[in-house]
């Protein structure tokens, strides 16, 4: 979390270190008991004195995986912390690739702290870490400040778990935006009585109280802030200072780890966390569709929202055939995102686009039905919900992304394109309430001259 610095977690590996887990964490057969325990050796905890600890009102909760010592006073939500963490650990290793059976023995310390005092003077929180407002992690070892939500504490916990996973046993974590998306992905989890899933797309605010990585993005973009992917890739180790970088690195692992067309290569990218041209091999990985990748990013992000379906939203950018002598009609569905027409529009003609049909735009507190122009009791981003809506791809690309300028169609419109471009369509929605639609409408597209 904030604070956090990346070579200060490589200079705690060290060479050696490194060496070891490279032998011993290959992709291709996990990582066996005794080469990670020589790994683990360099990661053996502090000598700390728990007699001192309990003098000073910090109690000890014992995992399989995890030690917790916390000054917070019993309660469910603090004491089943450990039991969380040791649910994360299998699926660490189911989301890597390692065999979970090899890391019977595999131990962190953590420190949960209400208050920074007593941890110092037991030597519990040593004084050489660099300040940090929420988590930390070293080695073999995470500290914690108290949360003020139960799901932030534990999503905090599994950041920083991931980190020290990254560290112990595989081979690096890779630069920063990698490092920190990564750590965001697999934290951000449900826990549902008494069984954890990590790696969930919120589906409300309500469901991560505290956590605020959506809010980040969708502010920015409505400053005009959005960040491409390069400039994600460009985080340093100082970025994560701040909180910022911290929703856009999650929004970017979400994305590449949920879009059908990314996820495979993405999840690839394991193998070399532990190379200095990490972000290199990323590139070389992406190179075919990397100009789809920079473009859909930047559609998906501008419209980022709770309850997202990544899969859903997925843009086929398929080029389109010429239009039809006599015109064609196109049907879209009410609840997918940007829908490719197959149609072609050429540069310098005008078009003709009539919209009809009745569809749902909403399932609560009852059905809503809609037409293309939209139910005007309620707006999207300054139009009517419901609102048939038109992007016109360029052939070639032009500077800005056209998903980004939407055009209001309604019932109906004129297009004058100066350029050819892919016709595609939409009705004006989140992203993340697209479920609950139902129903198709019918676009008729034709020559107006």
């Amino acid at each position: 979390m904030p604070g956090r610095a990346g070579l200060t977690r490589r200079r705690v590996l060290g060479a050696a270190g490194a060496a070891a887990v490279a032998a011993a964490c290959r992709p291709d057969r996990g990582c066996p008991s005794p080469a990670l325990g020589q790994v683990m050796a360099g990661f053996r905890p502090r000598v700390i004195s728990e007699a001192a600890a309990r003098s000073a009102g910090i109690r000890k909760l014992a995992g399989k995986h995890l030690t917790l010592f916390t000054d917070r006073e019993p309660a469910g939500p603090i004491d089943e912390l450990p039991e969380v963490f040791d649910q994360a650990v299998p699926q660490w290793c189911d989301y890597f690739g390692r065999n979970p059976a090899h890391l019977g023995f595999w131990q962190v310390r953590g420190f949960l702290m209400r208050q920074r005092e007593p941890f110092v003077r037991t030597g519990l929180l040593p004084l050489d870490l660099p300040p940090f407002p929420h988590g930390y992690s070293r080695g073999s070892e995470l500290w914690l400040y108290e949360q003020p939500s139960d799901y932030y504490r534990r999503h905090l916990l599994l950041h920083e778990g991931t980190h020290v996973f990254s560290y112990t046993v595989l081979q690096g974590s890779g630069p920063p935006w990698y490092m920190e998306g990564i750590a965001e992905l697999l934290a951000t989890h449900r826990w549902k009585e008494g069984k954890l899933a990590l790696n969930c797309f919120p589906a409300s605010r309500m469901e991560v109280p505290m956590w605020g990585r959506i809010k980040i993005v969708q502010d920015a973009v409505a400053r005009g802030e959005l960040k491409t992917v390069e400039d994600i890739l460009a985080y340093d180790e100082r970025a994560h200072r701040r909180v910022e970088p911290y929703g856009w690195c999650w929004a970017l692992a979400a994305f590449l780890d949920g879009h059908p067309r990314y996820q495979g290569r993405f999840r690839q990218m394991v193998r070399h966390v532990g190379r200095p041209d990490f972000t290199e091999q990323f590139r070389r990985l992406f190179r075919d569709d990397w100009n789809w990748l920079a473009e859909e990013w930047q559609v998906f992000a501008a419209e980022l929202d709770y309850g997202t379906d990544v899969a859903g939203v997925a843009v086929d950018f398929t080029a389109g055939r010429p239009l039809p002598e006599g015109g064609t009609t196109v049907t879209v569905a009410a609840d997918r995102a940007w829908q490719n027409s197959g149609i072609r529009l050429e540069g310098g003609r005008q078009y003709r686009l009539s919209a009809s049909g009745r569809y749902q735009v909403a399932a609560w507190p009852r059905p809503w039905p809609c037409e293309p122009g939209g139910v005007s009791i309620r707006y999207h981003r300054g139009r009517p919900l419901g609102m048939l809506l038109a992007a016109l791809r360029p052939l070639r690309s032009t500077g800005r992304c056209a998903f980004l300028d939407p055009i209001a169609v309604g019932l109906g419109t004129t297009l004058a394109p100066a350029s050819a471009g892919t016709l595609f369509f939409r009705i004006n929605d989140s992203n993340g309430s697209l479920r609950d639609n139902a129903g198709t409408l019918e676009v008729h597209v034709q020559l107006a001259e």
